[in-house]
Protein backbone atom coordinates (compact mmCIF):
# COMPACT_ATOMS: atom_id res chain seq x y z
CA UNK A 1 0.00 0.00 0.00
CA UNK A 2 2.70 2.49 1.09
CA UNK A 3 4.38 1.55 -2.17
CA UNK A 4 1.11 2.81 -4.36
CA UNK A 5 0.80 5.72 -2.42
CA UNK A 6 4.80 6.72 -3.34
CA UNK A 7 4.13 5.77 -6.78
CA UNK A 8 3.14 8.57 -9.23
CA UNK A 9 -0.51 8.81 -10.72
CA UNK A 10 -1.83 7.32 -13.79
CA UNK A 11 -0.69 9.41 -16.86
CA UNK A 12 -4.36 9.79 -17.55
CA UNK A 13 -4.85 11.12 -14.43
CA UNK A 14 -2.40 13.42 -14.26
CA UNK A 15 -3.51 14.86 -17.78
CA UNK A 16 -7.07 15.13 -16.20
CA UNK A 17 -5.81 17.31 -13.78
CA UNK A 18 -3.27 19.65 -15.76
CA UNK A 19 -6.58 19.89 -18.39
CA UNK A 20 -8.75 21.26 -15.20
CA UNK A 21 -5.56 24.25 -14.37
CA UNK A 22 -5.97 25.73 -18.10
CA UNK A 23 -7.71 28.74 -18.61
CA UNK A 24 -9.71 28.04 -21.47
CA UNK A 25 -11.28 30.69 -23.51
CA UNK A 26 -15.56 30.47 -23.18
CA UNK A 27 -15.69 29.56 -26.58
CA UNK A 28 -13.64 26.45 -26.44
CA UNK A 29 -14.61 22.77 -25.32
CA UNK A 30 -11.32 20.35 -24.80
CA UNK A 31 -12.34 16.91 -25.88
CA UNK A 32 -10.42 13.52 -26.31
CA UNK A 33 -7.42 13.92 -28.46
CA UNK A 34 -9.05 10.74 -30.28
CA UNK A 35 -12.15 13.21 -31.21
CA UNK A 36 -9.66 15.23 -33.74
CA UNK A 37 -7.52 13.74 -37.12
CA UNK A 38 -4.75 11.58 -36.37
CA UNK A 39 -4.49 12.39 -32.92
CA UNK A 40 -3.25 15.67 -33.60
CA UNK A 41 -0.08 13.77 -33.69
CA UNK A 42 0.09 13.96 -30.10
CA UNK A 43 1.82 17.46 -30.29
CA UNK A 44 -1.71 19.24 -29.76
CA UNK A 45 -4.89 19.36 -27.88
CA UNK A 46 -8.28 18.87 -29.91
CA UNK A 47 -10.85 21.46 -29.33
CA UNK A 48 -14.54 22.12 -30.09
CA UNK A 49 -15.85 25.73 -31.17
CA UNK A 50 -19.09 27.27 -29.89
CA UNK A 51 -21.88 25.01 -30.67
CA UNK A 52 -20.17 23.82 -33.81
CA UNK A 53 -19.59 19.48 -33.87
CA UNK A 54 -16.33 19.69 -35.69
CA UNK A 55 -13.50 18.99 -33.82
CA UNK A 56 -10.06 20.34 -34.76
CA UNK A 57 -6.74 20.04 -33.28
CA UNK A 58 -5.08 23.54 -31.30
CA UNK A 59 -1.62 22.51 -31.95
CA UNK A 60 1.47 23.03 -29.09
CA UNK A 61 4.11 25.38 -29.93
CA UNK A 62 6.66 24.56 -33.23
CA UNK A 63 3.71 22.01 -35.03
CA UNK A 64 0.91 23.40 -37.26
CA UNK A 65 -1.12 21.57 -39.70
CA UNK A 66 -4.64 20.05 -39.12
CA UNK A 67 -3.57 17.11 -36.95
CA UNK A 68 -0.26 19.07 -36.11
CA UNK A 69 1.95 16.94 -38.67
CA UNK A 70 4.14 19.66 -39.50
CA UNK A 71 6.99 20.91 -37.67
CA UNK A 72 8.68 24.13 -37.54
CA UNK A 73 11.37 22.75 -40.79
CA UNK A 74 7.70 23.29 -42.89
CA UNK A 75 6.65 26.80 -41.06
CA UNK A 76 8.80 29.45 -43.00
CA UNK A 77 8.21 32.58 -41.93
CA UNK A 78 5.92 31.40 -39.05
CA UNK A 79 8.48 29.24 -37.59
CA UNK A 80 9.39 29.94 -33.53
CA UNK A 81 12.88 30.48 -34.25
CA UNK A 82 14.22 33.86 -35.16
CA UNK A 83 14.56 34.52 -38.45
CA UNK A 84 14.00 31.04 -39.31
CA UNK A 85 17.53 30.29 -38.63
CA UNK A 86 18.73 32.70 -41.56
CA UNK A 87 18.15 29.07 -43.42
CA UNK A 88 21.64 27.73 -41.83
CA UNK A 89 20.07 25.47 -39.18
CA UNK A 90 16.83 23.85 -38.56
CA UNK A 91 14.40 24.90 -36.14
CA UNK A 92 12.97 23.25 -33.29
CA UNK A 93 10.65 24.33 -31.38
CA UNK A 94 12.14 27.25 -30.59
CA UNK A 95 16.03 26.15 -30.83
CA UNK A 96 18.03 26.56 -33.89
CA UNK A 97 19.99 23.68 -34.63
CA UNK A 98 22.89 25.38 -36.58
CA UNK A 99 24.98 23.89 -39.72
CA UNK A 100 28.58 23.44 -38.53
CA UNK A 101 30.16 26.67 -38.38
CA UNK A 102 27.79 28.70 -37.14
CA UNK A 103 25.92 29.86 -33.89
CA UNK A 104 24.11 32.06 -31.75
CA UNK A 105 20.52 32.67 -31.56
CA UNK A 106 19.65 32.13 -35.12
CA UNK A 107 22.48 31.26 -36.77
CA UNK A 108 23.66 34.27 -37.31
CA UNK A 109 27.73 34.13 -36.32
CA UNK A 110 30.40 32.66 -37.73
CA UNK A 111 33.45 34.40 -35.93
CA UNK A 112 34.83 34.71 -32.50
CA UNK A 113 36.88 37.58 -31.59
CA UNK A 114 39.30 37.59 -28.64
CA UNK A 115 39.99 40.14 -25.80
CA UNK A 116 40.39 43.64 -26.71
CA UNK A 117 40.53 42.40 -29.92
CA UNK A 118 39.54 45.91 -31.45
CA UNK A 119 39.23 49.51 -29.67
CA UNK A 120 35.69 50.82 -28.67
CA UNK A 121 34.27 53.16 -31.27
CA UNK A 122 34.04 56.75 -31.07
CA UNK A 123 32.37 58.49 -33.74
CA UNK A 124 29.59 55.89 -34.80
CA UNK A 125 27.17 53.40 -33.16
CA UNK A 126 27.91 49.99 -32.53
CA UNK A 127 25.52 47.63 -30.91
CA UNK A 128 26.71 44.56 -29.92
CA UNK A 129 23.94 41.72 -28.64
CA UNK A 130 24.31 39.40 -26.25
CA UNK A 131 23.56 35.41 -26.53
CA UNK A 132 21.64 34.16 -23.60
CA UNK A 133 21.69 30.61 -23.16
CA UNK A 134 18.34 28.62 -22.88
CA UNK A 135 17.94 27.96 -19.29
CA UNK A 136 17.80 31.46 -18.82
CA UNK A 137 15.82 32.57 -21.98
CA UNK A 138 13.87 30.73 -23.74
CA UNK A 139 9.72 31.10 -24.71
CA UNK A 140 8.07 28.52 -22.12
CA UNK A 141 5.30 27.39 -24.30
CA UNK A 142 3.24 28.25 -20.45
CA UNK A 143 3.02 31.62 -21.99
CA UNK A 144 2.38 31.32 -25.30
CA UNK A 145 -1.49 29.94 -24.87
CA UNK A 146 -2.32 28.07 -27.93
CA UNK A 147 -1.10 30.60 -30.47
CA UNK A 148 1.37 32.84 -30.01
CA UNK A 149 1.39 35.99 -27.10
CA UNK A 150 -0.77 38.71 -27.99
CA UNK A 151 0.82 40.52 -31.13
CA UNK A 152 0.50 44.12 -29.18
CA UNK A 153 3.01 42.96 -27.05
CA UNK A 154 5.64 41.95 -29.45
CA UNK A 155 7.44 45.01 -30.42
CA UNK A 156 10.42 43.26 -28.61
CA UNK A 157 10.24 40.52 -30.20
CA UNK A 158 10.11 42.27 -33.98
CA UNK A 159 12.88 44.39 -32.80
CA UNK A 160 15.07 41.43 -31.93
CA UNK A 161 14.56 39.75 -35.03
CA UNK A 162 15.24 42.79 -37.51
CA UNK A 163 18.89 43.20 -35.43
CA UNK A 164 19.83 39.92 -35.80
CA UNK A 165 18.68 39.99 -39.09
CA UNK A 166 20.72 43.45 -39.69
CA UNK A 167 23.66 43.57 -41.58
CA UNK A 168 24.38 47.31 -41.41
CA UNK A 169 27.87 49.18 -39.89
CA UNK A 170 25.69 49.42 -36.59
CA UNK A 171 25.50 46.01 -35.44
CA UNK A 172 28.55 44.48 -34.85
CA UNK A 173 29.57 40.74 -33.40
CA UNK A 174 32.86 42.20 -31.82
CA UNK A 175 32.00 43.34 -28.39
CA UNK A 176 35.24 45.11 -27.80
CA UNK A 177 34.39 47.53 -30.02
CA UNK A 178 30.73 47.79 -29.43
CA UNK A 179 29.49 51.34 -27.66
CA UNK A 180 26.27 49.82 -26.87
CA UNK A 181 25.06 46.40 -25.89
CA UNK A 182 21.64 44.73 -26.16
CA UNK A 183 20.52 42.03 -23.49
CA UNK A 184 18.15 40.04 -25.54
CA UNK A 185 15.91 39.63 -22.58
CA UNK A 186 12.37 37.72 -22.68
CA UNK A 187 10.57 39.56 -20.33
CA UNK A 188 7.15 39.32 -21.71
CA UNK A 189 7.34 35.91 -22.36
CA UNK A 190 8.50 35.12 -18.64
CA UNK A 191 5.82 37.64 -17.25
CA UNK A 192 2.89 37.86 -19.47
CA UNK A 193 1.25 41.46 -19.35
CA UNK A 194 1.00 42.10 -15.85
CA UNK A 195 3.67 39.79 -14.19
CA UNK A 196 6.60 40.99 -12.39
CA UNK A 197 9.69 41.49 -15.37
CA UNK A 198 12.53 42.06 -12.24
CA UNK A 199 12.20 38.38 -11.71
CA UNK A 200 13.61 37.10 -15.46
CA UNK A 201 15.35 40.95 -15.82
CA UNK A 202 17.71 40.05 -12.60
CA UNK A 203 18.83 36.42 -13.64
CA UNK A 204 19.66 37.63 -17.34
CA UNK A 205 21.87 40.64 -15.76
CA UNK A 206 23.27 38.47 -13.23
CA UNK A 207 24.27 36.05 -15.35
CA UNK A 208 25.66 38.78 -18.30
CA UNK A 209 27.97 40.80 -15.40
CA UNK A 210 29.10 37.26 -14.15
CA UNK A 211 29.91 36.01 -17.93
CA UNK A 212 31.21 39.22 -20.06
CA UNK A 213 33.38 42.34 -18.39
CA UNK A 214 31.66 44.86 -20.43
CA UNK A 215 28.65 45.37 -17.92
CA UNK A 216 30.79 46.00 -15.23
CA UNK A 217 32.78 48.25 -16.90
CA UNK A 218 30.05 50.87 -16.97
CA UNK A 219 27.88 49.54 -14.55
CA UNK A 220 25.05 48.63 -16.97
CA UNK A 221 25.17 52.27 -18.47
CA UNK A 222 25.43 51.22 -22.11
CA UNK A 223 23.18 48.29 -22.20
CA UNK A 224 19.78 48.36 -23.26
CA UNK A 225 16.38 45.96 -22.64
CA UNK A 226 12.81 45.67 -23.80
CA UNK A 227 9.94 45.69 -21.89
CA UNK A 228 7.01 45.36 -23.71
CA UNK A 229 4.51 44.38 -20.75
CA UNK A 230 1.58 46.99 -19.11
CA UNK A 231 3.56 48.32 -16.50
CA UNK A 232 7.15 47.68 -17.77
CA UNK A 233 10.14 48.41 -15.48
CA UNK A 234 7.66 49.81 -12.41
CA UNK A 235 8.51 46.80 -10.30
CA UNK A 236 12.02 47.67 -10.79
CA UNK A 237 14.13 49.03 -7.91
CA UNK A 238 15.73 52.13 -7.96
CA UNK A 239 18.96 54.01 -7.08
CA UNK A 240 19.44 51.16 -4.75
CA UNK A 241 20.25 48.51 -6.89
CA UNK A 242 22.39 50.47 -9.72
CA UNK A 243 22.82 47.20 -11.52
CA UNK A 244 19.16 47.66 -12.16
CA UNK A 245 18.81 51.31 -12.35
CA UNK A 246 20.94 52.16 -14.70
CA UNK A 247 19.98 49.56 -17.39
CA UNK A 248 17.89 51.71 -20.50
CA UNK A 249 14.74 50.33 -20.63
CA UNK A 250 13.23 50.21 -23.60
CA UNK A 251 9.26 50.31 -22.32
CA UNK A 252 5.69 51.24 -23.70
CA UNK A 253 4.47 52.64 -20.25
CA UNK A 254 6.43 55.63 -19.23
CA UNK A 255 4.62 56.57 -15.87
CA UNK A 256 7.03 59.88 -14.58
CA UNK A 257 6.23 61.78 -11.23
CA UNK A 258 8.31 65.10 -11.57
CA UNK A 259 9.75 66.39 -8.34
CA UNK A 260 7.55 69.20 -6.78
CA UNK A 261 4.15 67.68 -7.49
CA UNK A 262 1.68 66.14 -5.21
CA UNK A 263 1.82 62.09 -5.01
CA UNK A 264 0.10 60.58 -7.51
CA UNK A 265 -2.37 57.32 -6.62
CA UNK A 266 -0.81 54.31 -6.74
CA UNK A 267 2.69 56.00 -6.02
CA UNK A 268 3.36 53.81 -3.24
CA UNK A 269 3.22 50.90 -4.42
CA UNK A 270 6.21 51.46 -6.79
CA UNK A 271 9.66 49.82 -5.45
CA UNK A 272 11.13 53.25 -6.89
CA UNK A 273 9.82 56.31 -5.42
CA UNK A 274 12.36 58.19 -7.22
CA UNK A 275 11.28 58.42 -10.82
CA UNK A 276 9.26 55.47 -10.64
CA UNK A 277 8.48 53.76 -13.56
CA UNK A 278 10.73 55.75 -16.74
CA UNK A 279 13.69 57.82 -16.40
CA UNK A 280 13.00 60.24 -18.97
CA UNK A 281 16.73 61.37 -19.14
CA UNK A 282 17.68 58.06 -19.71
CA UNK A 283 14.86 55.21 -20.59
CA UNK A 284 13.25 55.17 -23.86
CA UNK A 285 9.17 55.02 -24.35
CA UNK A 286 8.96 53.11 -27.73
CA UNK A 287 5.66 52.73 -29.90
CA UNK A 288 4.15 49.02 -29.42
CA UNK A 289 3.68 46.88 -32.53
CA UNK A 290 0.48 45.32 -32.98
CA UNK A 291 -0.67 42.83 -36.04
CA UNK A 292 -2.07 44.46 -39.10
CA UNK A 293 -1.27 47.90 -38.52
CA UNK A 294 0.71 48.81 -41.28
CA UNK A 295 -1.84 47.50 -43.47
CA UNK A 296 -4.47 48.91 -41.65
CA UNK A 297 -2.71 52.21 -41.46
CA UNK A 298 -2.25 51.89 -45.36
CA UNK A 299 -5.90 51.64 -46.37
CA UNK A 300 -7.04 54.67 -43.90
CA UNK A 301 -4.90 56.84 -45.58
CA UNK A 302 -4.28 55.34 -48.87
CA UNK A 303 -0.85 54.70 -48.73
CA UNK A 304 -0.77 51.34 -50.87
CA UNK A 305 -2.01 52.98 -54.30
CA UNK A 306 -5.69 52.62 -53.40
CA UNK A 307 -8.25 55.38 -52.49
CA UNK A 308 -8.12 56.25 -48.63
CA UNK A 309 -10.57 55.04 -46.27
CA UNK A 310 -11.27 58.31 -45.34
CA UNK A 311 -10.71 62.02 -46.25
CA UNK A 312 -8.85 64.19 -44.09
CA UNK A 313 -10.58 67.33 -45.06
CA UNK A 314 -13.90 66.19 -44.20
CA UNK A 315 -15.00 66.59 -40.40
CA UNK A 316 -16.79 63.51 -39.28
CA UNK A 317 -20.37 64.09 -38.17
CA UNK A 318 -20.84 60.33 -36.02
CA UNK A 319 -20.28 61.37 -33.05
CA UNK A 320 -17.29 64.10 -31.03
CA UNK A 321 -15.93 61.86 -28.62
CA UNK A 322 -16.18 57.96 -28.40
CA UNK A 323 -13.71 54.93 -26.77
CA UNK A 324 -15.22 51.81 -25.89
CA UNK A 325 -13.46 49.14 -23.83
CA UNK A 326 -12.92 47.90 -20.51
CA UNK A 327 -13.96 50.28 -17.74
CA UNK A 328 -12.98 48.63 -14.11
CA UNK A 329 -15.17 50.45 -12.08
CA UNK A 330 -13.74 47.96 -9.17
CA UNK A 331 -10.50 49.15 -9.44
CA UNK A 332 -10.05 52.53 -8.98
CA UNK A 333 -6.53 52.67 -9.85
CA UNK A 334 -6.91 50.93 -13.26
CA UNK A 335 -6.45 53.30 -16.01
CA UNK A 336 -5.35 55.90 -13.30
CA UNK A 337 -9.10 56.49 -12.67
CA UNK A 338 -9.60 58.11 -16.31
CA UNK A 339 -12.01 55.38 -17.27
CA UNK A 340 -13.88 55.46 -14.53
CA UNK A 341 -14.11 58.93 -14.60
CA UNK A 342 -15.31 59.21 -17.78
CA UNK A 343 -17.80 56.36 -17.60
CA UNK A 344 -19.65 58.19 -15.10
CA UNK A 345 -19.99 61.40 -16.47
CA UNK A 346 -20.61 60.20 -19.91
CA UNK A 347 -21.61 56.59 -20.28
CA UNK A 348 -25.11 56.93 -19.90
CA UNK A 349 -25.82 59.03 -22.46
CA UNK A 350 -25.51 62.15 -20.45
CA UNK A 351 -24.20 64.63 -23.83
CA UNK A 352 -25.83 63.27 -27.04
CA UNK A 353 -22.65 63.89 -28.89
CA UNK A 354 -20.30 61.87 -26.76
CA UNK A 355 -20.21 57.62 -26.35
CA UNK A 356 -18.39 56.38 -23.86
CA UNK A 357 -19.13 52.32 -24.06
CA UNK A 358 -18.18 49.60 -21.61
CA UNK A 359 -16.68 46.60 -23.24
CA UNK A 360 -16.85 45.58 -26.93
CA UNK A 361 -18.60 47.60 -29.46
CA UNK A 362 -20.07 46.81 -32.83
CA UNK A 363 -17.93 47.89 -35.89
CA UNK A 364 -15.44 49.59 -33.91
CA UNK A 365 -13.64 50.59 -36.53
CA UNK A 366 -16.43 52.55 -38.67
CA UNK A 367 -16.99 53.52 -34.97
CA UNK A 368 -13.57 55.20 -34.68
CA UNK A 369 -13.35 57.02 -38.39
CA UNK A 370 -16.55 58.11 -37.84
CA UNK A 371 -15.74 60.24 -34.40
CA UNK A 372 -13.98 63.33 -34.48
CA UNK A 373 -12.04 62.92 -31.31
CA UNK A 374 -11.25 59.48 -29.75
CA UNK A 375 -9.77 59.09 -26.23
CA UNK A 376 -6.56 57.55 -25.50
CA UNK A 377 -6.58 56.58 -21.72
CA UNK A 378 -4.13 54.34 -19.80
CA UNK A 379 -5.07 50.83 -19.15
CA UNK A 380 -3.52 48.81 -16.72
CA UNK A 381 -0.41 50.75 -17.84
CA UNK A 382 0.06 51.47 -21.41
CA UNK A 383 -2.71 51.47 -24.03
CA UNK A 384 -3.01 50.48 -27.49
CA UNK A 385 -5.34 52.92 -28.62
CA UNK A 386 -3.18 55.94 -29.59
CA UNK A 387 -1.28 53.89 -32.42
CA UNK A 388 -4.75 52.57 -33.44
CA UNK A 389 -6.29 55.88 -33.66
CA UNK A 390 -3.47 57.15 -35.37
CA UNK A 391 -3.87 54.13 -37.68
CA UNK A 392 -7.60 55.00 -38.16
CA UNK A 393 -7.52 58.35 -38.67
CA UNK A 394 -9.45 59.89 -35.55
CA UNK A 395 -7.77 62.57 -33.52
CA UNK A 396 -6.74 61.24 -30.16
CA UNK A 397 -6.83 62.75 -26.83
CA UNK A 398 -4.34 61.84 -24.58
CA UNK A 399 -5.94 61.46 -20.88
CA UNK A 400 -2.45 60.34 -18.98
CA UNK A 401 -1.18 62.31 -15.97
CA UNK A 402 2.37 62.39 -15.67
CA UNK A 403 2.74 59.55 -18.67
CA UNK A 404 5.30 60.20 -21.08
CA UNK A 405 4.10 59.06 -24.76
CA UNK A 406 6.06 56.86 -27.42
CA UNK A 407 9.07 58.84 -28.69
CA UNK A 408 7.69 62.23 -27.33
CA UNK A 409 11.11 63.96 -27.72
CA UNK A 410 11.13 63.53 -31.25
CA UNK A 411 7.18 63.52 -32.37
CA UNK A 412 5.37 66.77 -32.60
CA UNK A 413 2.09 65.46 -30.14
CA UNK A 414 0.62 68.52 -30.30
CA UNK A 415 0.12 68.88 -34.09
CA UNK A 416 -1.77 65.51 -34.28
CA UNK A 417 -3.52 65.14 -30.72
CA UNK A 418 -4.95 66.86 -27.96
CA UNK A 419 -3.52 66.66 -24.46
CA UNK A 420 -5.53 66.96 -21.07
CA UNK A 421 -5.38 66.03 -17.43
CA UNK A 422 -8.00 64.12 -15.53
CA UNK A 423 -9.03 67.08 -13.87
CA UNK A 424 -10.58 68.87 -17.10
CA UNK A 425 -12.60 65.50 -18.05
CA UNK A 426 -15.75 67.57 -16.41
CA UNK A 427 -15.35 70.00 -18.72
CA UNK A 428 -14.36 67.48 -22.14
CA UNK A 429 -17.23 68.22 -24.64
CA UNK A 430 -17.49 71.79 -24.10
CA UNK A 431 -13.08 72.42 -24.68
CA UNK A 432 -13.30 70.07 -27.95
CA UNK A 433 -16.33 71.61 -28.95
CA UNK A 434 -14.51 74.80 -28.91
CA UNK A 435 -11.61 73.67 -31.22
CA UNK A 436 -12.28 75.76 -34.67
CA UNK A 437 -13.12 73.51 -37.55
CA UNK A 438 -9.32 74.71 -39.49
CA UNK A 439 -7.62 73.84 -36.05
CA UNK A 440 -9.26 70.67 -35.80
CA UNK A 441 -8.42 69.73 -39.48
CA UNK A 442 -4.93 70.54 -39.14
CA UNK A 443 -4.87 67.94 -36.08
CA UNK A 444 -6.37 65.24 -38.55
CA UNK A 445 -3.56 66.21 -41.56
CA UNK A 446 -0.68 66.62 -38.82
CA UNK A 447 -0.26 69.82 -39.36
CA UNK A 448 1.00 72.52 -36.94
CA UNK A 449 -2.44 74.10 -35.31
Amino acid sequence: LLLLLLLPPPLHCRAEAVKLEVRMPPSLTALHVNACPGNCSYRGGCMRQGSEQRAFCKCHYGFAGAACEQTDEGLGYRSTCWNNCQGRGVCRRGFCHCRKGWWGKDCGRSRTYGAHSARRAVHRLKVFAYDLPWELAYQPEYQLGWQDHDSIYMAWKVFGEMFFNDSSAMRTDNPYEANMFYIPAMTYAYSSNLGDTQVHATRVIDHVRATWPFFNRTRGLDHFMWLTNDQGACSWPGATHPEMANVIKVVHYAWHHPFGKSLPSGWDRLQNKHWGCFHPLRDICATPYWNGQAETAAATYGLAGSAPAFDAKVIPTQRLLFFAGGIRHHEPGYSHGTRQELHRRFGKGQHPNVTIHEGSFPDYTAAVRGSKFCVAPSGHGWGIRLSQYMAQGCVPVIIQDDVYQAWEDLLPYSEFSVRLPNSRIAALPDLLAAIPDEDYLALRAGEPV
